[in-house]
């Protein structure tokens, strides 16, 4: 496939949708928009909030948009999050994490 025309979000009009409790999210390109080898979106976690370890069947790269947070990784080793870091997850069970929200205005991430 193709990619004919340049598709722009601006991150003041998305569109996001709550997937549970304290984490919103929305998906800014997949193969249904129409790109072949990209997933991204971004999410967000209210005050407070929290996103489960998990990991991925693709490598991830995050960047803080928006508040401050802190990464567990798979080995429990925790990193402080600030806006305008970016880390990189990589694929399977050795790239697991979890992100906690510590401030009090939502923690906004771009992932890719």
């Amino acid at each position: 496939m193709m990619v004919k025309t340049i598709t722009i979000h601006d991150l003041n009009d998305i569109k996001l949708r709550a997937s549970r409790p304290g984490l919103e999210g929305a998906i800014l390109f997949d193969e249904k928009t129409p790109i072949e080898n990209i997933f991204s979106g971004i999410f967000t976690l209210e005050a407070e909030g929290k996103l489960d370890m998990h990991y991925h069947d693709r490598e991830e790269m995050q960047h803080v948009i928006k508040g401050y947070g802190i990464l567990c990784d798979a080995k429990n080793k925790e990193y402080k999050l600030c806006p305008g870091t970016t880390f990189y997850s990589p694929v399977g069970p050795k790239g697991a994490h979890e992100i906690r929200n510590i401030s009090d205005v939502p923690f906004v991430c771009l992932y890719i």
